[in-house]
């Protein structure tokens, strides 16, 4: 893969990431039959017509009309991707406090963290050790919410091609906050999709079932849990039904044990398309901001950046840790593994 090709993967990973979020934020709770009659009535209409351009953006579904550059906002899934592609842009890989550190400074309660991620990251920024704090949630079992995969996509692009070192620092980076096992599988799965798409050329026609046997040979889940799941979307794959049978079928609240494994559906059941990847893992409902985040990670990581539509990359904000400088920590992320490759003695 040559170098202006690994770089727009990075670049699409990251700013899918954060255009899958804006996406399904406004609709994050919806009941699919909801949303999904929402989407028709405007799917219905005209090419070009201003509702149809709702459907075609999805932030207009809550603001009721086209959305003016830089207004629309991400929320912690993106906030808190920021701070991983951060510190390992920074160090060339994995170090906990710098990790931990960066959470808590990027921290704004009002992008919709859970409580359990909400009550980690204030005890950080009083002077908790990176590595206890969250194993001390739900009486000492850990979180398996969805955190620790929706963040994760930068590690899957760094790590495309170290599959060991990938689950070791996706692992580690769930630590901060998502201990439990099932929480720390989540994350490793993702991150591990994002690298099977980051190592695929789009040009070339996917196979959703080899993509699928890739990541089973990858689980480490001892409940079998995963598994199951990759399972039942290897079976969806074969026997299509409506998008919200998917959803009841895979699950799509808080839990990474049912959100992941909604956004691997997603991406392959439309894996030719970014757009229509996201458009299905928002439709989903539910957790519709992190299913989208983390569907827009793995398109984006397949796709490249210049499938990113520029409709949908013109409304997200843009302050001081915005789209613009999403987009520049993508290039350094890009930039650090490139050092590091170049740092590695030859054998």
């Amino acid at each position: 893969m040559n170098d202006d090709r690994l770089r727009s993967k990075f670049l699409g990973a990251l700013l899918g990431t954060f255009v899958g979020d804006a996406l399904g934020a406004p609709v994050e709770g919806w009941p699919p039959d909801r949303l999904a009659d929402a989407l028709q009535d405007l799917r219905d209409l005209p090419e070009g017509s201003p509702r149809r351009e709702m459907y075609d953006a999805l932030f207009g579904l809550i603001s009721g009309g086209p959305v003016p550059p830089g207004t629309a906002r991400y929320t912690d899934d993106t906030q808190m991707m920021i701070g991983v592609a951060e510190s390992l842009a920074e160090h060339g890989g994995f170090e906990g406090p710098d990790m931990a550190r960066r959470f808590a400074e990027n921290f704004e309660g009002k992008r919709g963290y859970g409580p359990g991620a909400y009550g980690v990251l204030l005890a950080l920024r009083q002077g908790a050790a990176w590595d206890e704090v969250a194993g001390q949630l739900f009486g000492g079992t850990g979180s398996y919410g969805n955190g620790a995969a929706m963040r994760v996509a930068p590690v899957g692009v760094f790590y495309h091609d170290d599959p060991a070192e990938l689950r070791r620092v996706a692992e580690l980076q769930a630590t901060i906050t998502h201990t439990h096992p099932l929480g720390k599988e989540g994350a490793a799965l993702q991150a591990f999709a994002v690298a099977c798409a980051a190592r695929r050329e789009p040009d070339t026609e996917l196979d959703p079932f080899t993509f699928l046997d890739d990541l089973r040979a990858f689980l480490r889940d001892d409940s079998g849990t995963y598994a199951a799941k990759l399972d039942d979307i290897a079976e969806l794959l074969r026997s299509p039904v409506p998008f919200y049978e998917v959803g009841e079928a895979l699950g799509t609240e808080l839990s990474a044990h049912e959100s992941v494994p909604a956004a691997i559906y997603a991406f392959l059941a439309v894996p030719h398309s970014f757009r229509e990847a996201v458009l299905y893992a928002v439709r989903f409902g539910g957790d519709a901001d992190t299913i989208g985040a983390m569907a827009g990670a793995i398109a984006g990581a397949y796709h490249g950046v210049e499938a990113i539509p520029e409709r949908w990359l013109a409304p997200l904000e843009n302050g001081a840790k915005g789209r613009d400088y999403v987009r520049e920590l993508a290039e350094a992320l890009c930039a650090r593994k490139y050092q590091n490759q170049s740092d590695t003695p030859s054998q």
